[in-house]
């Protein structure tokens, strides 16, 4: 299939048209993927009440955070590709357009299936992030890329946490769970028009565009077969045909996809590229990272949501759970702010490290101390430091790896296996609260979160030997067309 493709040359802007300004541009570009990391985590407090608006269980309404999930897998690595291919700021645009569609949808829908529908569209907002790093590499001084991609990076654990909060507030103020998606897609929306308005890229090539359908089609599938039986396997039963049928259909599609992506006159995801040793060890670790840092999420609202009554736990609500994680919004913005002079001064691969690091040391102290509300507030502020530090540095490994033309596509796939390394992380420490039940009550033991703290940390300590093994160099000076 043969499309018109834009290939970008960011040397000059495009004639007769006033050149963008860096700050508007990032301005917009963070509140927008802002926007959307809220959208997407702020249904998890709220999914109770939407379930009822709808009139379906919370276990149907549960579909709607695995619509959106797999919506995300199938469409980040797409739009990445397509930025790169066909003009970031259209794609970007593509992406806001209907991600503000999807949360109209969401807000107006009467039934599960439409909201359903909806969920799907705001996930197509998860391919924003790589976009938008693609946008400022072509927009910056290079020497402004990293801190302000540290800081769109940043924005994925802020908003993650935001959500929480912000969803316990409007709950608490009488705001529906439905009514929340009409801020989402006025903020969104306002993104569209800052896009549409404030950013002006460079005058683009034309050439054909092969767009390969067979790896789109075998990646696609492989995704949603690999995260719906990582997100349905503790309802489905791990060893039920359903979920078997769907591990293993993901790996003929994956491996169908290798074959045929080795053999593509312009494949989805250049192989050559995603073999550069640094690209390939930065998303293992970023895999890594995301299995041992997300699962921090579920145990720490847990944790303080359990009536005391039982031996832990602080009986907080919803809001009160969000306030714990505000710590980490903090702690993740304070390690943008330090990333990117760190990363001017030893490179972007010992931030990394120290972000793993920090993050290992954040499940050990939960270990050691967890009697008191307070302590998980320093343990959030921790995990905020780690994500930051962590989170903010990726990028600039894979900038420093590929060419400008392959940004947003290297981005893309780096976000989609953090995202399912969350997935997995999430469901593993999920399973082992489970597994340590009280026996007259349907809570899981306090040892059973100790249990859970100790193999997230055991991960996270995985993926500081994975950053260790980068064979990245610093160099004050990047190559030529490479930014540092």
């Amino acid at each position: 299939m043969t499309l018109t493709s834009d290939v970008p040359a960011p040397t000059a802007p495009t004639p007769g048209r006033t050149a963008s300004h860096p700050t508007a541009v990032l301005l917009v570009l963070s509140l927008s993927t802002f926007a959307i990391v809220v959208m997407q985590s702020m249904v998890m407090p709220s999914l109770a009440n939407i379930s009822a608006a709808l009139d379906v269980t919370t276990v149907q309404g549960s579909w709607l955070i695995t619509a959106n999930l797999l919506a995300a897998a199938v469409f980040t690595p797409l739009f990445g590709s397509l930025g790169d291919a066909l003009g970031r700021k259209r794609i970007l645009l593509v992406v806001l357009a209907l991600t503000t569609l999807g949360s109209v949808v969401v807000a107006t829908a009467g039934g599960l299936g439409v909201a359903l529908v909806g969920r799907v569209l705001q996930g197509t907002g998860m391919a924003a992030m790589p976009l938008a790093i693609g946008v400022i590499r072509s927009v910056f001084p290079a020497e402004k890329v990293p801190s302000s991609v540290a800081l769109l990076s940043a924005l994925t654990g802020v908003g993650a946490g935001a959500g929480l909060l912000f969803s316990g507030l409007l709950l608490k103020a009488g705001m529906s769970g439905q009514g929340m998606f009409w801020l989402a897609a006025l903020v969104t929306a306002g993104g569209f028009v800052g896009a549409a308005t404030l950013i002006h890229l460079a005058e683009h090539q034309r050439t054909d565009f092969h767009l390969d359908v067979a790896g789109l089609l075998t990646l696609s599938g492989g995704l949603v077969c690999l995260v719906l039986g990582i997100n349905r396997g503790p309802e489905w039963g791990w060893t039920s045909g359903s979920v078997l049928g769907l591990f293993a259909g993901s790996v003929v599609l994956l491996a169908a996809w290798l074959f045929s992506a080795g053999r593509a006159k312009q494949p989805l995801v250049d192989i050559t590229m995603m073999r550069h040793p640094v690209v390939l060890v930065s998303n293992l670790t970023a895999f890594i990272l995301g299995a041992g840092m997300f699962s921090a999420f579920v145990l720490v609202i847990q944790w303080v949501q359990t009536p005391g009554a039982v031996g832990y736990g602080f009986g907080t609500d919803a809001l009160g759970a969000g306030l714990t994680l505000l710590p980490l919004t903090l702690g993740t913005l304070v390690a943008a702010a330090a990333v990117s002079a760190l990363i001017k001064r030893v490179g972007p691969k010992w931030p990394l490290v120290l972000g793993a690091a920090v993050a290992t040391l954040t499940y050990v102290f939960m270990l050691v101390w967890h009697t008191e509300h307070w302590h998980f507030y320093v343990a959030t502020g921790l995990m905020g430091l780690g994500l930051g530090l962590s989170m903010g540095a990726i990028p600039t490994l894979l900038n420093n790896s590929v060419a400008p033309e392959q940004t947003s596509i290297v981005n893309g796939v780096n976000a989609t296996l953090r995202s399912i390394g969350g997935s997995i992380g999430t469901t593993v420490a999920s399973a082992i609260l489970a597994a340590h039940a009280m026996e007259t009550l349907p809570l899981p033991t306090e040892n059973g979160y100790l249990v859970a703290f100790a193999v997230s940390g055991g991960i996270c300590a995985l993926a500081v030997v994975a950053a260790l093994l980068l064979p990245y160099r610093h160099q004050r000076t990047a190559p030529e067309g490479i930014p540092a």
